[in-house]
Parts: C-alpha cells; structure tokens; sequence
C-alpha cells in the first residue's frame, strides 16, 4: 500500500520579490495538506493565489491577516490548518518543523542580503533593499532516492549562480532570521480531513 510521502507530487515555488512572505505560505499550506493527504489542485487555487500579491502576502502581518479571515474557508475545504505567530530562535523553529514529518511548516521573514549576499543577487530592476524577504521551512525529499530533510522554500533566491527556489536549509538562514527579531508564522495540520 502506498503512502502519501511515496508518490512524488512536485508543487511550484511562486517567485515574485514583493510578496515572499505570502509565496513562501501558500507553497507550505499546499505542502501540508498533501501530506495529510487533502490537497485537491484547482480548488483552492484561487485562494493560494492570493498570497501571490503584495496586498495579501507582502508582510508577515498581512499574510496573517489573511489566513485569519481565510481559516473557516479552508476548513470548509477539508483543510485542518492552523496557523500561529512566534518569535523563537531558527533552531527551535527548524527542529520543530523536523518534528512534524511533513504536517508542519514555517514561514520566516528573513534580510535578503544576508541569504544572497553576492552583488546584484536579486536582478539588475530589483534593489536588494526593496526585496521584502522570507523563506519556508518544510519536510522535503530533494533527491528521490534519500530520505526527507529539511527543505528551504526560497520564493525569491535571486538571478545568480543558478540560484534555487527549493534547497538545503541555508547556513545564513540564522542570521537573516535574526536580523528580523526572529518573527515567523508556522503552520500546522490538525484533525483528520
């Protein structure tokens, strides 16, 4: 009998360098709910969409803003996530996303600079300042053939050096989390779907 992890679905990082945050969200809440086993493309795309945008997910306030007004529908959808704020250190928050195996996710706002600290890393038409940063955290396989690890979701990873959307956790990841006061919104699957 197959189980979920053993089908491969691969669901596309959004890039956009003015709405991270909301990006970085909406490819975590779709990363889980396959996991739980509830994830129906189409459905609630529309929705996931949303985050896309400055105006939904250009800051960790709006983007939760949005999943507080948005939780009833994505329950309503058989979508048990919750969502919550903290501000805890980055290896509490990686070790607790380990922990979940695949149900949890974070979300943190990170200084762009300090991930990508090589020279026009975002594009020559976006100033690394004007980049409003995050990552997402999750449980991943980014090789087929080895085990899950800890993936970082990187919605805007810049234009150099055969930059990556999905990666190992980067060593800057602390410091960059640091630089914005170590804020972040996890994400969770309870109940049954």
């Amino acid at each position: 009998m197959q189980r979920p992890e053993d089908i491969r679905l691969l669901i596309p990082v959004f890039h956009t360098s003015n709405a991270c945050c909301g990006a970085a969200t909406a490819y975590l809440l779709r990363r889980i709910a396959y996991r739980a086993g509830a994830y129906a493309p189409g459905i609630q795309e529309g929705m996931f969409h949303e985050l896309n945008t400055s105006r939904e997910g250009g800051t960790i306030e709006k983007v939760q803003r949005w999943f507080g007004s948005r939780t009833s529908s994505l329950h309503e959808l058989g979508y048990r996530l919750q969502c919550r704020r903290v501000a805890m250190p980055t290896a509490a928050i990686l070790e607790w996303v380990k922990q979940g195996k695949g149900y949890r996710g974070a979300m943190l706002p990170t200084e762009f600079r300090r991930i990508h600290p090589e020279p026009g890393a975002a594009g020559a038409d976006v100033p690394p300042d004007a980049v409003a940063h995050a990552v997402g955290i999750t449980m991943d396989r980014l090789d087929t053939k080895l085990d899950e690890e800890l993936v970082m979701i990187d919605p805007w990873p810049g234009v150099n050096n055969g930059a990556k959307d999905r990666d190992r956790v980067s060593n800057a990841l602390e410091l960059a989390h640091r630089a914005k006061n170590f804020h972040a919104l996890v994400y969770y699957w309870v109940g049954w779907s």
